[in-house]
């Protein structure tokens, strides 16, 4: 990869639209030209690191994302969860490491400037160094999850690699988890092996959805049983999950390689959790125009349909017809 410099651009120059983003963004694996609507800032080269609507907007720049440290090369997008578009809250991984040695690719950022070593997202599985940080997504209430990034972005580096036990302990402070993938296979784990294609969870050092299950029962996904790690580029979901079962019960995704067998699939496919094809990759980046075929999707966020809180009052009629005898 080359680290391609802005040139003339400046912050001042660039326009965010993370809102055309809040229902859906995503990065893809290559640098590309678009022959669509022209991006905002006048500029018709798409990077790898430039997070996109599904409507042909530019919503960030990689420059946009990484302004906090003042970045003039694009590292790339590795992972992406748009967590507040008010305040333009984004968590996000890069493909390559900071120049100035502030980061690494596996490092967890925010958009606000917080930095979360990948060293401490893996400290509950007992892996020791970085393994790449290929898909992120918080878990947890919308506003505990705001809440904990307000607190992270205080934190410096520095302190969360000297005690790597407090970045999950922060976690549990807040009542959220961060869901994430690895870039690579690390069998001294624990006391189980953790594959590229697992979805993991930082507080509770476990596998929250394996290969075989995110992927449908006619791909041999999934090592040792059925042969083949296929990965894990992306991860999407709810965000309010069971407490005491924490698993996705809907969620999509992208893999690393793709498959040929049936149902086949590419790495820039959106996958439904355990269903196979949700969109395919040509209508994902489609209003662009781009003029290849295979683009692969790097990063991924869509935005799912919060639960309401229960309000006992709604049920206080109906409670009362029942106690009476009136309601059978």
């Amino acid at each position: 990869r080359v680290l391609i410099g802005s040139g003339q651009e400046s912050l001042s120059q660039t326009t965010v639209n993370l809102a055309a983003c809040g229902d859906f963004a995503y990065s893809t694996e290559e640098d590309f030209l678009t022959r669509g609507p022209t991006p905002a800032d006048g500029s018709p080269i798409i990077s790898d690191g430039d997070l996109l609507s599904r409507t042909g907007v530019v919503c960030m720049r990689n420059r946009d994302l990484l302004r906090f440290w003042d970045l003039n090369v694009d590292l790339g997008l590795d992972a992406v969860d748009v967590l507040d578009v008010e305040t333009e809250l984004v968590a996000f991984s890069t493909e390559l490491n900071d120049p100035q040695g502030r980061f690494t690719a596996g490092d967890l950022l925010t958009t606000w400037g917080a930095i979360m070593p990948n060293r401490a997202l893996l400290i509950r599985f007992q892996i020791d160094g970085d393994r790449g940080l290929d898909a992120v997504h918080f878990v947890g209430a919308r506003k505990d999850i705001i809440a904990f990034n307000q607190f992270a972005k205080a934190v410096a580096r520095s302190e969360w690699i000297a005690d790597l036990g407090k970045l999950t302990s922060e976690l549990q402070r807040y009542n959220i988890d961060i869901w994430f993938s690895i870039e690579g296979t690390e069998q001294r784990a624990t006391t189980f092996s953790v594959y590229d294609g697992d979805l993991l969870s930082a507080v509770h050092g476990t596998v929250v959805v394996p290969q075989n299950v995110l992927l449908p029962n006619s791909v041999p996904a999934g090592i040792p049983q059925r042969g083949v790690d296929f990965g894990l580029d992306a991860f999407t979901s709810g965000r309010v999950v069971n407490p005491q079962e924490p698993r996705p019960t809907d969620g999509f995704f992208s893999t690393e390689i793709l498959y040929r067998g049936k149902p086949s699939f590419s790495d820039g496919d959106i996958l439904k959790l355990g269903n196979g094809i949700a969109i395919p990759d040509k209508t994902i980046y489609a209003p662009f125009e781009p003029m290849a075929d295979f683009l692969g999707t790097d990063a991924l966020y869509m935005r799912f349909a919060e639960p309401q809180p229960l309000n006992p009052d709604d049920y206080l009629p109906l409670i009362m017809r029942i106690l009476s005898g009136g309601l059978q």
